[in-house]
């Protein structure tokens, strides 16, 4: 409710913003605040975008993404989408039925190709539990992490209620690079990342891989201290503006 009251006062302060990115969040108070979807939206009006997402979930639940390809779809040359999860990739593969130009990919991203356990919730019986809708888009290849957000969101959740909503499950792994090219796509204009934690990992590979995309976004609020530091910095030395809020850091990359 507060946040959406910000919004419409056109107020762009976040106590958190400033305490998890402090560099970021300073910098941007002394200039012009841009939004990312303000950003996407100077970017589709130039040129159609290719985009690439890791951690697409279902498509629909916070996701700039999907709003993006619902308002303006003919300014969406190609884009590739990551979800491993089973029920969520269902769910995104049937969003975007039919749509040629978007391929949506039933895998995590990693620096090797093959398996790898990933820990998520039985959203249903959270949804039970807690008695409002919930969403699962909490997975990680770290159990703890799921059970910290658990407890986060519900701190007056008996703990072995909350523990027994976690579920595991084997997916596959594969690597940017190879996975882009399988899908024809060579570097995206647009890079997305929300992976719960491992955020600043995936950035690092797509930087490795060479990719310079116009504009990216990724969410920094699970993050460690240090890999926000070396993140924004590394981004900044790349030419990125960058700006923040309490869940995300995004930037637009100068010419």
């Amino acid at each position: 409710m507060i946040r959406r009251l910000k919004r419409a006062l056109g107020i762009h302060f976040s106590s958190k913003a400033l305490a998890r990115n402090p560099d970021i969040a300073l910098r941007q108070y002394l200039g012009r605040f841009r939004s990312f979807p303000d950003l996407a939206a100077g970017l589709l009006d130039a040129a159609p975008a290719t985009i690439v997402q890791v951690g697409a979930n279902d498509g629909s639940a916070n996701d700039p993404l999907g709003r993006m390809i619902a308002a303006r779809p003919d300014r969406i040359a190609q884009a590739l989408l990551f979800e491993p999860q089973t029920s969520a990739f269902a769910r995104l593969s049937a969003r975007y039925a039919g749509r040629d130009n978007i391929r949506c990919l039933n895998a995590a991203v990693g620096r090797e190709a093959g398996l790898q356990t990933v820990w998520t919730i039985d959203r249903t019986a959270a949804s039970e539990l807690l008695r409002r809708p919930i969403s699962d888009g909490i997975a990680s290849f770290d159990r703890s992490h799921v059970e910290t957000v658990l407890r986060d969101n519900a701190p007056n959740a008996a703990a072995e209620d909350l523990l027994g909503l976690i579920r595991s499950e084997d997916v596959r792994v594969t690597t940017l690079k190879d996975a882009a090219a399988e899908a024809g796509i060579g570097e995206p204009d647009i890079l997305l990342v929300d992976t719960e934690g491992f955020d600043a990992e995936i950035m690092r590979m797509a930087l490795e891989a060479g990719w310079r995309p116009k504009l990216v976004q990724y969410e920094h609020k699970h993050l460690q201290p240090a890999d926000r530091r070396e993140l924004s910095a590394r981004l900044r030395s790349e030419g990125y503006r960058l700006w923040a809020d309490h869940a995300d850091v995004w930037g637009q990359r100068s010419s």
